[in-house]
């Protein structure tokens, strides 16, 4: 049984008849999901046995979700941060969070989240997309959690609020976002672009073409020197620093 034949068993309350076309529903996208993960394994290294998922989105998107992927690849220490699933075949999403509520026990670790659903229009999207077009991710040289806080915003702001990130991007050769929380109290300024060399630009899947983007945290100097000389001209100087697009967190 594929990964999201599995996932769509949890919504069905009683057995019946395999359906053709379901089938062919769920080896596609399992196609999609080999494909996207052989080019992860390729440039970065091999997925962990785990892929994170976000308990308030699961009804939203039920096939994806969040890895830490250990970038032997990249080199020693090296860890990529990813979404993964946002080029899925059954995205754009069609289904929308109306309301989440989430209980947590003494130690504030959450047990049980309730969610209350309703149908969306998808968003539009590029031409011969995959899906919403792109993964988002982050590289640092830490095992940390402020990258997937960064990602859940990101998520967020895509599947529920159709923020386009793939297309500000390619409209402004970049984007910049301020103040995006990464803990209690802290936050971090981001460019978002597309991944440049050595990084993949992407690759194409059974279902259209995955573009990679890559969200650097950046300094309150760099956003404001990115305001009067534009998102591309600060990646060009971050690369020619040897920066390039790896964040550091309270970098000078």
């Amino acid at each position: 049984m594929s990964l999201f034949a599995k996932i769509k068993s949890f919504f069905s309350s009683s057995s019946s008849a395999v359906d053709p076309q379901e089938e062919a529903e769920d080896r596609y996208w399992q196609e999609v999901y080999d494909a996207r993960a052989k080019f992860y394994e390729q440039h970065f290294g091999p997925l962990p046995d785990d892929i994170l998922k976000l308990a308030h989105m699961f009804g939203v998107w039920p096939g994806g979700g969040l890895y830490v992927i250990p970038a032997t690849r990249l080199g020693e220490g090296a860890y990529v941060y990813t979404t993964f699933g946002l080029t899925n075949p059954d995205m754009p999403a069609t289904t929308t969070l109306i309301e989440s509520n989430q209980e947590s026990d003494e130690q504030g670790r959450p047990t049980r989240t309730t969610t209350s659903l309703g149908p969306k229009q998808p968003a539009e999207t590029p031409q011969g997309a995959a899906g919403y077009g792109y993964e988002l991710m982050i590289m640092a040289n830490e095992n940390a959690e402020w990258p997937l806080w960064i990602l859940q915003w990101a998520v967020g702001a895509e599947l529920l609020s159709d923020v386009g990130f793939l297309d500000r991007v390619e409209e402004f050769g970049g984007l910049t976002v301020e103040e995006i929380q990464v803990g209690c109290g802290e936050a971090v300024n981001l460019l978002i672009a597309k991944a440049r060399d050595p990084l993949p630009a992407g690759v194409q899947l059974p279902n259209g073409q995955m573009t990679l983007l890559v969200a650097t945290v950046i300094t309150n100097e760099e956003m404001q020197w990115s305001m009067e000389n534009d998102r591309a001209a600060l990646l060009d100087r971050l690369t020619e620093t040897g920066i390039g697009q790896t964040s550091v967190r309270d970098r000078a």
